[in-house]
């Protein structure tokens, strides 16, 4: 995925879906990340993880007001830690609400991203806003206070065929990366912590970020076999479409956990 750019689903995994999203790339220290934006309206958006080089890319077929006081802004920060970018972007769009799970509120405040807790929003509410078939979820046992965006995850088999993947937006539990960094730091840490290539569960996660394994163990297996996502948009690697994807989830869930 080329970074600093915009990209279409259709253009990741060569099918035209949900048009209304869009998946860049920006770079944190020694790593690289992902940037979710989909539009909600006309001049409304929701931003997951907003990378501050994603900023001067905005895709020109969507309506920017040039008069950026009319541009409604939602910012998710998916946990704790994925707050690197917003204060560029509440510069940039001055009509900006920002988002987090209340587990992540306390360590956002003390890293300063926002100055009172009132200026974070439960991330609950954002369901009302999304577009028809879209869901808030809250996994537990994450210290870090994930939150995913999932589509379409309630719909019964017979339906499944008829429409769109069931994808999952998720944060840090699963990581896809492509290949290993060419960063020499960055690559001896995938290395050590068995984060890539291919589709991976941290060891950062399991130890630091998954503070009650037994739980989201249980949890995850659940949503796996209700949701059945074929679609995963990591905000670590790249977007990847394959209809084995439960079955390759489940199995790398029962291995590290």
């Amino acid at each position: 995925m080329k970074k600093k750019t915009w990209h279409t689903l259709e253009a990741l995994i060569g099918q035209d879906i949900h048009p209304e999203i869009r998946v860049g790339q920006y770079v944190v220290p020694n790593f690289v990340s992902n940037s979710v934006l989909i539009q909600l309206k006309t001049d409304e958006y929701l931003v997951i993880s907003p990378g501050k080089a994603l900023l001067t890319a905005l895709p020109s077929e969507w309506s920017i007001s040039t008069q950026l006081n009319d541009v409604k802004v939602h910012i998710l920060m998916p946990n704790g830690y994925h707050y690197m970018g917003v204060s560029e972007w509440v510069d940039r769009f001055p009509n900006t609400t920002l988002y987090a799970s209340e587990r992540a509120m306390t360590p956002l405040l003390d890293k300063g991203v926002v100055s009172h807790r009132s200026q974070l929003l439960d991330a609950r509410l954002l369901e009302g806003l999304l577009p028809e078939g879209y869901q808030v979820v809250i996994p537990p046992g994450h210290r870090a206070g994930d939150v995913w965006i999932t589509k379409d995850s309630h719909l019964s088999d017979a339906e499944r065929m008829e429409q769109d993947p069931v994808f999952w937006i998720i944060c840090d539990s699963f990581l896809n990366y492509d290949r290993l960094s060419n960063q020499p730091i960055a690559r001896l840490s995938q290395r050590l912590l068995d984060a890539a290539p291919g589709l991976k569960m941290s060891q950062v996660v399991k130890w630091f970020i998954i503070n009650d394994r037994p739980q989201f163990k249980r949890w995850a297996l659940n949503q796996l076999q209700s949701d059945k996502p074929q679609l995963l948009i990591p905000s670590h690697g790249e977007v990847k479409l394959d209809r084995q994807l439960p079955e390759q989830l489940t199995e790398l869930i029962e291995a590290r956990l």
